[in-house]
């Protein structure tokens, strides 16, 4: 026994080639709420031009998941002036309703990892992404993105710029059947060398972080927050079909690593099993869409979010 201890605290200590902390973890199947020490929940109308008005109502944890819900729902436009030209003030009124939440503390490198499952149908616009905005810096890594008019089709990018219009941008997708309305495992890598996003491990994305720097301005290299919203419509969302609402961003569970270089305590973090990165027609039932019958999957026998292993198994390497 005693070199057995011997032994796991010796690779407890080593150093790895890829180094991580974890610094938050919630798991929504142990019925814990949402821990709001580290949530901010938004409220109002904020960007893209987007229908909807976020609600801390529309933000819930039940049935062994967090459930952002977007509703068709007629609610008052805090914001509103009369006469205003800008779309956040110009309504007395939001037609639609939904939830967005922002991290209180930033992340400066690391890897986040998030199990997820969106809605189907037009105008939605699930997103896990990080930001950076301050004065004359912007910057914007996208770890999920999908919209309702690219079915079946996960996107992850960057996008950095001073201004809007001349923001710059790079992002790829990939085509996955099913994919909405099942759970998938979305991580996210970032170190100053390199942005590396997966889903089910599978590559979506990769960037290096000096293709966006310039003298004085390193965006992509700043702090961000991280932030997980359900939109709709707006910009890229597009025209909503309003027959598919409420429609359901549900979390299983988020877990984030705060990546540490110099640390020999630092250990490579766990990872979703293998049996739960790549959802099919032979996934086990915790893994399965939907139903019709029970869009939120209360009360259908193993419709609830993936259990979770505490097994550490390999992480993704990503090098330059």
């Amino acid at each position: 026994m005693a070199k057995w201890m011997a032994a796991v605290t010796a690779m407890a200590v080593l150093p790895c080639a890829a180094q991580w902390r974890l610094v938050h973890e919630e798991n929504f199947a142990s019925g814990a709420p949402l821990d709001t020490s580290y949530w901010s929940i938004e409220t109002g109308m904020h960007r893209n031009r987007e229908a909807q008005y976020y609600l801390p109502d529309n933000v819930r944890v039940a049935n062994g998941m967090l459930t952002i819900e977007a509703r068709r729902q007629e609610v008052p436009n805090a914001a509103y002036k009369p006469g205003s030209r800008s779309w956040r003030t110009e309504k007395r009124t939001a037609q639609y309703t939904s939830g967005s939440l922002a991290a209180k503390q930033p992340l400066h490198f690391g890897r986040v990892e998030v199990v997820a499952r969106g809605p189907s149908g037009a105008g939605v616009w699930p997103a896990i992404w990080l930001l950076h905005e301050s004065a004359g810096v912007y910057g914007e890594i996208d770890l999920f993105e999908a919209v309702g008019k690219h079915p079946d089709t996960t996107f992850a990018g960057v996008h950095w710029g001073s201004e809007p219009r001349t923001r710059q941008h790079r992002n790829s997708s990939l085509l996955l059947p099913k994919f909405e309305n099942n759970w998938h495992t979305h991580v996210l890598e970032w170190t100053p060398q390199r942005i590396a996003v997966t889903v089910d491990g599978r590559p979506v994305f990769s960037f290096d972080p000096s293709d966006a720097a310039r003298p004085g301005h390193d965006p992509l290299r700043k702090p961000m927050h991280l932030r997980i919203n359900l939109a709709l419509g707006g910009s890229w969302g597009g025209p909503i079909d309003d027959s598919k609402l409420p429609a359901r961003l549900d979390i299983a569970s988020v877990r984030v690593w705060r990546w540490e270089p110099e640390s020999l305590a630092a250990i490579e973090p766990p990872t979703i099993p293998s049996r739960l990165r790549a959802p099919g027609p032979s996934a086990p039932a915790a893994l399965t869409a939907q139903t019709d019958a029970d869009p939120g999957g209360a009360g259908v026998p193993g419709s609830g979010p993936p259990a979770l292993s505490d097994a550490p198994a390999p992480a993704p390497r990503w090098g330059r």
